[in-house]
């Protein structure tokens, strides 16, 4: 294999956004400045709007005309808006970016540079951190009964920097290699056309979960790059409607793809208690 087969010349950025006008500025002139970070042309950015109806298309066709903006004529959730944006895209990865986070200088060159790095490499995350600088978790255990547990227990101290830096070793010992949330995630295109993207049955919430475990599965390794560092604020985008019946739909889902038949029905039951 050549030296630089894995090098990441060209980076698409998609964001996929649903009556985000509020929040969206800071995310796309964040990119803006990130252009500079690549070679020139090397950074093109798709903003999917999901059936926004708060003028958030509106506001990117008139203040960034520069970046492309691709309507849908209804919200067809996180991972189908991802896969729209990334149809037909040529560049050597993906930047998936939540409208409501944003890059701090220099993450994207970071980014690149740590998946370019490894041709097997398939996603790479950035440190998260909240708009305060609080560490916000960008790993979590697998999504097991045994790995939603271990999640509670870590929420309860989310802002101590061992919750991120020197336990998640411990963790993977113990439950398995996680996955990266995909607030903000650099995939190698070609691993992400190999699994077929998103699964579109999830409309929202465990898509990131799932892509994680089907890249694993194909082959591909899964990595973190903390010289990188994206700030999210986490859940400003996604409003209330829907979210509750989602979550639970997209669990149900998961655990029905990759969980054995007991932790299914487990689940199952625990959710039917408290319909």
């Amino acid at each position: 294999m050549e030296p630089d087969a894995g090098r990441v010349r060209t980076v698409r950025a998609i964001v996929v956004s649903h009556d985000s006008s509020a929040v969206l500025p800071r995310c796309l002139d964040s990119l803006r400045m990130a252009v500079g970070e690549l070679d020139p042309g090397a950074l093109d950015v798709v903003v999917v709007d999901n059936a926004s109806s708060d003028g958030s298309l509106e506001l990117v066709r008139a203040h960034y005309p520069e970046l492309a903006a691709l309507p849908c004529s209804e919200n067809c959730g996180f991972g189908a808006g991802c896969n729209a944006g990334a149809a037909g895209a040529r560049a050597d990865a993906l930047l998936l970016l939540n409208p409501d986070a944003w890059l701090e200088p220099g993450a994207l060159r970071a980014l690149a540079a740590k998946l370019g790095a490894d041709p097997r490499l398939g996603a790479v995350a950035p440190e998260l951190a909240y708009p305060d600088g609080r560490l916000q978790f960008a790993w979590s255990p697998d999504r097991s009964v045994l790995g939603e547990l271990v999640q509670k227990l870590r929420n309860r101290f989310e802002g101590a920097p061992w919750n991120h830096r020197a336990l998640p070793a411990v963790w993977r010992a113990l439950v398995g290699p996680g996955w990266y949330t995909a607030a903000c995630l650099l995939v190698r295109r070609a691993a992400f056309e190999e699994v077929g993207g998103f699964d579109e049955g999830y409309f929202l919430y465990f898509e990131d979960a799932d892509l994680c475990v089907r890249l694993r599965r194909a082959g591909w390794r899964l990595a973190q790059e903390r010289a990188a560092r994206a700030v999210h604020l986490c859940g400003a985008s996604s409003g209330a409607a829907r979210t509750s019946d989602a979550y639970r739909d997209s669990q149900l889902r998961y655990y029905a793809a990759h969980r054995p038949r007991w932790e299914r029905r487990l689940v199952a039951r625990r959710l039917s208690s408290r319909a």
